[in-house]
């Protein structure tokens, strides 16, 4: 493709100017709200969620005192960040935005979920209600069918913190990482900040689907200061992004990060709105907001909202609130404030408040509120003698949810890319039938193909557009699909990882590029606490089709930070697959059927395999994930090798046999799920093992593959196995010290030789 845009050398005298931020500009009440149409329902329905939040954390307050008299002796071990003085942020963000909106919510996100719940469930037709409510409800009429799937949100909301089956997520979950899927609410995050970077690859799922949805990404204050804060601010508003991305950044700001306050102590500004200015001319639409004025947030979110649907996103949001309670119940806040602060703020309660003008302006009388209160409290204390009595999940279940059993496999033809859309035609290397062709190559193919047949699929990372990535492996993709389906991020892996697990949640099939595995390290929360994990803490309700692709090295002179070999890392975290193909074949078949794969997949790569050659064949064809190749017969000794280590335990084989040593090699091809019962089935028939691996031998993956090995197999070995790795030193860059930390076709000889006593 052309060069978009010449980067010039101008060097005039200039300033930077920003744009004011606006602080609480919202002086309007009640009276004002119901003459531009909100209704008297509206505003008492705001009352009613208010409430709600309000009365159900005061009973976790009750439950974790063990005072709630109606379930004696029961022990809450729940999480308990309670956000009491919060509620009007809650309410009047939930209100504003639509009921097919996407949320993502907080550690202290109770308040966000029952929200979310209620206004979803009040833009729900009857039959709608009717299916959520899940039992006979035959002649119930509209008034019941909703106060009977209040009731059941919020069972389940009380069920989900008990730990219990009917909760939303099964009790997997618990108060912390609770999600609705029926809402839009992809995820409460217990990493402070964790939610950011999915919530801004949600936004672009939407908006690369064409959609007018949006998603609203509820974080603290505390969560302002974490890095992954700027990598999200950063990517969503990318200028290559010509329509801009549909996400509101809220930050609940209750003052207090745990005890850390954000005035005058952890930041270095009085506003953290003011921080919108360092990511677009127009500051990110920063401003300051009331947050103890339900009818302020509601006003701020809708407009935020508005420019999010015209394509003006993304848009920053600081709302002002207050923490009643200390970070957790166990936290007496003494320490850190003044009795005088807590008044002032109590002194403005947002449920005080909007109760005033309730009355002020005669939409209901004493009594009605009164009797709303008294309801409030029911529905929370029957939720939680529900929660209470309801069901423990069964230990031998305890897998159910880890990973999904569905791929893509079936397409609906309507996922097809339109030729009209492709940029240029698409010809594969060589001719017809069986080809040679580099692995590189075949990755790229791989790529191209369900690109074409799938156009949710869509590529990003490092450099990986008009460069084609580190390694040329995607170059040329650009020229076919256009920077719509493939493009460039900053380098910011910790926003490339978390982007697509959001992208992938709402619909989207992405593949994103970490150049080296080395810096996989700057995304570990979002590989291994985010995407490994959401699907089950959820309760196997998400589904997560991304693939992160990587590379590993060594043998280059790269040195510490850009040779390791770090597949045991991510094969620690359950909830991924690791794919590791060693041969141009495998490489092309193996991508495929991880695109396809509804979990989260690890696609590692050699630098040296990249270009190695191998036979491919030009029909479609994939590679199931989780099934070994047994590459070589043999029959004195099996090698298990995976990725580039497969070629030098070839080579050690083809010289053993020159002595009459003969080594059958298995190539697991998948780390996780390993085919143990392929690798064992060998070892059986030669009774020995040795297994070769790149990376350092404390702690490897080769140590798992002899372990799982042995368990089956103990009473047919003739030998100890033996594991072949590098030595426990980070990477060295000089010649000789590498030379001799990489495994060599020399030192697997050795090994098979000792092994079989030969």
């Amino acid at each position: 493709m052309p060069k978009d845009i010449d980067v010039r050398p101008i060097f005039t005298p200039q300033e930077i100017t920003f744009p004011p931020v606006p602080l609480f500009t919202y002086q309007g009440d009640l009276g004002d709200e119901l003459a531009r149409g909100m209704t008297a329902a509206e505003a008492l329905g705001l009352y009613e969620c208010m409430l709600l939040i309000r009365e159900f954390e005061q009973m976790i307050v009750q439950l974790k005192g063990g005072k709630f008299a109606p379930l004696p002796g029961f022990k809450f071990i729940g999480a308990t960040h309670l956000s009491l003085g919060q509620e009007a942020v809650a309410v009047g963000a939930m209100s504003a935005i639509r009921p097919d909106d996407y949320i993502t919510s907080t550690h202290r996100g109770h308040g966000h979920s029952i929200a979310k719940g209620i206004y979803w469930l009040r833009g729900q037709p009857p039959e709608q209600l009717a299916e959520f409510i899940g039992r006979e409800v035959a002649g119930a009429s509209a008034e019941e069918l909703w106060s009977l799937a209040l009731q059941e949100h919020l069972n389940r909301t009380m069920a989900e913190l008990f730990g219990k089956e009917e909760g939303y997520c099964r009790g997997r979950g618990g108060g912390m990482h609770i999600a609705d899927f029926h809402a839009g609410h992809l995820g409460a995050n217990a990493i402070v900040g964790g939610s950011y970077a999915i919530a801004t690859g949600a936004a672009m799922g939407c908006q690369k689907q064409g959609t007018d949805r949006l998603v609203l990404c509820m974080v603290g204050d505390g969560a302002a200061n974490n890095g992954i804060a700027h990598e999200s601010y950063n990517f969503a508003a990318m200028a290559q992004f010509k329509k801009g991305t549909p996400v509101i950044y809220l930050i609940e700001n209750n003052q207090y990060g745990m005890t850390g306050q954000q005035q005058g102590e952890v930041t270095g500004v009085k506003y953290l709105a003011q921080r919108g200015a360092g990511y677009n001319d127009v500051n990110m639409h920063a401003e300051g907001v009331t947050g103890m004025d339900v009818l302020a947030v509601h006003d701020a979110v809708r407009r935020a909202a508005e420019l999010c649907r015209s394509g003006r996103g993304p848009v920053m949001l600081e709302c002002h609130t207050y923490r009643y309670m200390g970070h957790s119940l166990s936290d007496t806040r003494e320490s850190y404030r003044s009795k005088e602060e807590e008044q002032m703020w109590h002194d403005c309660d947002p449920l005080g408040q909007f109760r005033a003008q309730l009355l002020a302006h005669g939409v209901a009388t004493q009594e009605e509120l009164k009797a709303q209160e008294s309801a409030a409290a029911q529905r929370i204390h029957d939720a939680a003698i529900f929660a209470g009595n309801a069901t423990d999940p069964d230990p031998r279940d305890i897998y159910d949810g880890l990973f999904a059993d569905t791929t893509s496999d079936k397409l609906d033809p309507q996922w097809a890319t339109p030729e009209e859309k492709l940029l240029k035609k698409v010809r594969k290397r060589g001719g017809k039938g069986a080809r040679t062709i580099l692995y590189r190559h075949a990755v790229n193919e791989g790529l191209v193909e369900e690109m074409l047949r799938d156009r949710r699929v869509i590529l990003y990372g490092e450099d990986v557009a008009d460069y084609g990535g580190a390694f040329g492996v995607t170059r040329g993709i650009i020229d076919i699909f256009g920077r719509e389906r493939i493009f460039n991020a900053a380098i910011s892996e910790a926003a490339i990882v978390g982007t697509g697990v959001g992208a992938a949640m709402v619909g989207l099939r992405p593949v994103v590029e970490l150049m080296y595995i080395d810096f996989i390290l700057m995304a570990m929360d979002q590989v291994g606490n985010q995407a490994a994990k959401n699907r089950y803490m959820f309760g196997g309700k998400a589904k997560i089709p991304l693939v992160i692709r990587t590379s590993v090295g060594g043998g280059r002179g790269y040195a510490g930070q850009h040779s390791q070999s770090l597949e045991a890392v991510v094969t620690m975290f359950p909830g991924l697959k690791v794919v590791a193909p060693a041969t141009a074949y495998d490489a092309k078949g193996l991508i495929k059927s991880a695109i396809r794969d509804d979990n989260p997949v690890i696609y590692i790569e050699h630098q040296h395999a990249l270009t190695e050659r191998g036979e491919v064949p030009n029909e479609e064809y994939t590679v199931p994930i989780g099934v070994a190749r047994v590459a070589r017969e043999g029959t004195d000794c099996t090698v298990v090798a995976y990725s580039w280590l497969y070629y030098r335990a070839m080579e050690a084989a083809e010289k053993l046999a020159e002595d009459d040593i003969s080594v059958e090699v298995v190539d697991p091809r998948t780390l996780v799920p390993l085919d143990v019962d392929t690798i064992a089935a060998s070892v059986r028939k030669t009774g020995h093992l040795v297994v070769v691996q790149q990376a350092p031998e404390r702690g490897c993956f080769g140590e798992h593959i002899a372990y799982q090995v042995q368990q089956q197999v103990f009473a047919d070995l003739a030998a100890p196995i033996k594991i072949v790795a590098a030595h426990n030193v980070p990477p060295p860059m000089a010649a000789p010290l590498e030379e001799e930390n990489l495994p060599s076709v020399e030192k697997i000889m050795g090994n098979i030789r000792q092994t079989v006593g030969r």
